[in-house]
């Protein structure tokens, strides 16, 4: 019987013969690689002008090659490709993720001019961002209908009533 050393060993060993055999299989693992380090540097560099320059994941090549990859193994049953599209989709929900948080600090940093203590209030940035949405430049959040939306009625009363002592500036319509 192994011992557990043995068999992180083995794990390790399979993992290296895995990637190397996806290298040789596939050229652009190292171009994926430089477009994540692009990326990383975009990111120091953001413009908080416009949601366009903000969110790129979907407008990538990478995203619609991971996209087609899953759609087409849908409608088939091979387990060769298996392992890299699970692979291939693991690391593009980590840019997913890494996207979301882009766009939710890009929306956080809009609205607060309008609601601040929203942020405080609302966590989750999906909740967060359909919050702003429904909400948008009304000042009377009587007439808001937060139906729909994943929130507890006590988030909705506590939106409500910070709602209505807070003074917050209305947002210009480009915004």
């Amino acid at each position: 019987m192994a011992t557990l050393e043995d068999s992180f060993l083995a794990d390790l060993d399979e993992l290296s013969e895995n990637e190397a055999e996806l290298d040789e299989n596939h050229g652009d693992v190292g171009k994926e690689e430089e477009d994540v380090d692009m990326d990383m540097a975009d990111l120091e560099t953001l413009n908080y002008d416009d949601l366009d320059s903000v969110s790129k994941l979907q407008k990538t090549q990478r995203y619609d090659d991971i996209m087609h990859k899953v759609e087409e193994a849908l409608g088939k049953d091979s387990d060769d490709h298996e392992y890299k599209l699970i692979v291939d989709c693991n690391k593009l929900s980590v840019d997913i993720e890494d996207e979301i948080v882009i766009v939710h600090n890009f929306i956080k940093e809009k609205y607060k001019l309008r609601f601040q203590e929203l942020e405080s209030l609302v966590h989750h940035p999906i909740d967060y961002a359909c919050v702003v949405k429904k909400i948008g430049n009304e000042t009377d959040l009587t007439l808001v209908d937060f139906a729909g939306l994943d929130l507890t009625p006590a988030i909705i009363m506590a939106i409500s009533v910070t709602a209505s002592t807070t003074k917050g500036s209305a947002l210009p319509e480009d915004v």
